[in-house]
């Protein structure tokens, strides 16, 4: 009768450690694709594509996937170190003020693991300069330097 109780038991304490079968909850059906930042497997061309497009259409949180952990952020002269996250509030508050109509590259540039490019940013308000300055860390392209400044 004691084996059979150990068994029970044994057999109630394995289930409470059972993985979810497709009827349950599983937290790894999230979608996200939304919010995903880019793959650590970008190309130059992608990276660049990706600014390209979220700067035109004024997408901060884009723009933000591809912050390091920290950001030389400089907007109309206020230039501060913030957080990725930090940067990318005073981006978008910048996109709210000056609504984004067009974004072309107009040089850029490469030095061993860092790039470059500056581009022109028409607004509703007027055109500014952007200077973005990233570097790679592994197969990952992050910017450490963003510069919008009056052109």
């Amino acid at each position: 009768m004691k084996k059979l109780i150990t068994v029970m038991l044994l057999s109630l304490g394995s289930m409470a450690f059972a993985q979810p079968t497709s009827g349950d909850i599983s937290m790894d059906k999230i979608d996200s694709a939304a919010t995903a930042a880019p793959s650590p497997l970008q190309t130059q061309q992608t990276f660049e594509n990706g600014l390209i497009e979220a700067f035109k259409t004024g997408n901060a949180e884009r723009i933000a996937a591809y912050f390091g952990e920290n950001v030389d952020l400089s907007i109309l002269g206020k230039t501060n170190l913030y957080s990725s996250s930090q940067a990318q509030q005073i981006l978008q508050h910048f996109f709210t003020d000056h609504s984004p109509n067009d974004f072309v590259v107009i040089h850029k540039g490469q030095a061993k693991a860092s790039q470059y490019f500056i581009g022109e940013l028409k607004t509703a308000d007027g055109t500014y300069r952007v200077t973005i300055n990233s570097k790679t860390e592994g197969n990952l392209k992050v910017i450490n330097s963003l510069t919008v400044a009056e052109n």
